[in-house]
């Protein structure tokens, strides 16, 4: 019997990640129950409770409820063991009433560190993923010596200046570039179209190019930050947050250059986002979607290259993906289909900054879908790493065997490739080939991979003469549902007709008093949308 995906399910997830006695650092999912061939001594402390311990794990393809906790040590003290066995009894099919093909769900306690292992993925894989990786963020030891940000990936047509744009490229904003530095990197995940005029707008997520996504309840009027005058010091004010591609910050190219070539919008509106004690204080908050968009120009401004202005849409080509052979326009997948590809095994494609393509054909390793799930992940509030938890998102990963995988199968160094994803694939679109037609279904933001010590920095490693960075490899990526994207952001799928752009003459700024976590106001009969806090006063 199929599983059901439902509101219940996605309110239990919500639900667990906001359970107090949840260790440090775990997450909660949804996906297929699995088993392990291994003894455990730990076990004695959870009766009835299935856990992971090592590659030898097999998948009963039951659905299940899954506690993931970083650290063998949960297993062992005592108050851990407690709250998890508490947990694990709590959320299971009979305690919480589940019903029809969900009633004999059970909550498991997974703890998957994996083991180095040299990756057996095929030849056909991007270079730089036949080195040494792991899942265990606890040893320091088990790293990764090579990342997709090293010179094997960086001449991806990602990462080029592409006139006309095409999804999956390069980009950087002003908020995020060497003026309001750290500068960062990020992805165009597509061109889609505002519900409301109909405009073309591109799409990423807010942390790509908005310097502080939080409500506006959620800060402190000390240094106010919004994205429509971003003011960095007394004397520097930079008008709008310009969006610029290619986003890369190089040597030769150290700074943007507003109102230059490269210029190709500004952001116009975001979904702001709650810090994880304001969810815990109020479990009715939540946060699904990590999303931008920003106006598209025609063309660039003089290109000294070109000796003129270069065409930024096409309505014939800018609706495609980078590397991806697709030549028509791509609709958004429905709420039922998303909520259905947990009963599938569909091709997922993705084409990012950093990673480049990745999907059909089978040389571009496709990528396939895990499960759902649930996890607190930092976003900078007012320059400070706050915790934010966000929910019901989708879970997928690069195997190793494309063909033979299937969202059962047991997750090991053996059977998936590193890199579903890496930091500047952010902002990329997720697709699936459901029923033979490419469909948009999440919106990809973020990954379990990370520098192995983000205290001290990260060190590297010299290998024949070439520095490479050491990380710790991604193996699963996640992706907010487009559904949810575009309810929250107010954005359609664009057909690939033609269809204007966002007239900057009639933005129109507005105030309010104090803060609030209203994500949309009206003010006399138009809809304005939150984008921060500022000194300037011009009353709704």
């Amino acid at each position: 019997m199929p599983f059901d995906y439902n509101n219940q399910i996605k309110n239990t997830l919500i639900s667990m990640s906001l359970e107090s006695s949840l260790p440090s650092g775990s997450s909660v999912g949804y996906g297929f129950e699995m088993s392990y061939d291994d003894k455990i001594p730990a076990t004695g402390s959870f009766p009835g409770i299935i856990t992971i311990y090592d590659a030898d794990i097999v998948s009963t393809g039951t659905a299940s409820l899954q506690i993931f906790i970083p650290y063998s040590e949960y297993f062992t003290r005592k108050d851990y063991s407690a709250s998890l066995a508490q947990l694990a009894n709590t959320y299971t099919g009979a305690n919480l009433g589940l019903t029809g093909s969900n009633s004999s769900i059970q909550t498991q306690i997974i703890y998957a560190p994996g083991e180095i292992s040299t990756n057996v993925c095929s030849n056909t894989c991007y270079q730089g993923e036949n080195f040494l990786w792991t899942f265990d963020i606890s040893n320091p030891n088990n790293i990764t010596v090579y990342s997709p940000s090293a010179a094997g990936y960086a001449n991806l047509a990602n990462r080029q200046t592409q006139r006309p744009l095409k999804g999956g490229v390069s980009i950087t904003s002003t908020s995020h570039s060497p003026i309001f530095a750290p500068s960062t990197v990020g992805t165009m995940g597509l061109i889609c179209q505002d519900s409301a005029s109909g405009a073309l707008v591109g799409l990423t997520n807010n942390h790509v190019v908005v310097r502080d996504a939080f409500y506006t309840n959620q800060r402190t009027f000390v240094n106010p930050q919004n994205e429509f005058d971003l003011v960095d010091g007394p004397s520097n004010v930079v008008e709008g947050d310009f969006v610029y591609q290619t986003g890369e910050i190089t040597q030769a190219n150290p700074a943007v250059n507003p109102g230059g070539p490269k210029e190709i919008g500004r952001v116009i509106r975001y979904v702001p986002i709650y810090t994880s004690a304001s969810i815990v204080a109020n479990p009715s908050l939540m946060n699904t979607v990590d999303g931008a968009i920003f106006s598209l120009y025609c063309t660039s401004s003089y290109n000294i290259e070109t000796g003129t202005g270069d065409t930024i849409i096409d309505f014939t080509s800018s609706f495609q993906q980078i590397g991806l052979n697709y030549t028509s326009s791509m609709p958004f997948a429905s709420t039922a289909e998303i909520d259905d590809l947990i009963n599938n095994n569909y091709e997922l494609l993705s084409s990012g900054r950093t990673t480049g393509p990745k999907g059909s054909p089978d040389t571009l390793c496709p990528l396939r879908m895990v499960g759902y799930a649930s996890f607190p992940i930092a976003y900078p509030l007012q320059g400070v790493q706050t915790n934010s938890y966000f929910t019901d998102v989708i879970a997928f990963v690069k195997p190793n065997n494309s063909s033979s995988f299937t969202p059962s199968t047991p997750l090991s160094p053996t059977t998936i490739c590193p890199w579903p994803l890496w930091g500047g694939d952010s902002g990329s679109t997720l697709i699936a080939n459901i029923g033979g037609v490419w469909k948009i279904v999440g919106l990809v933001f973020a990954g379990n991979g990370t520098s192995y010590n983000q205290q001290t920095g990260s060190p590297s490693v010299n290998i024949n003469g070439i520095v490479y960075p050491l990380q710790i490899a991604s193996s699963i990526g996640y992706a907010c549902r487009i559904d949810q994207v575009a309810t929250q952001l107010g954005i359609k799928a664009w057909t690939g007709s033609a269809a204007p752009v966002v007239d900057h003459d009639t933005i129109v700024y507005k105030t309010v008093s104090g803060s609030n976590d209203t994500k949309t106001l009206n003010c006399s009969g138009s809809t304005y949308w939150q984008v921060g806090l500022t000194e300037k006063h011009n009353i709704c």
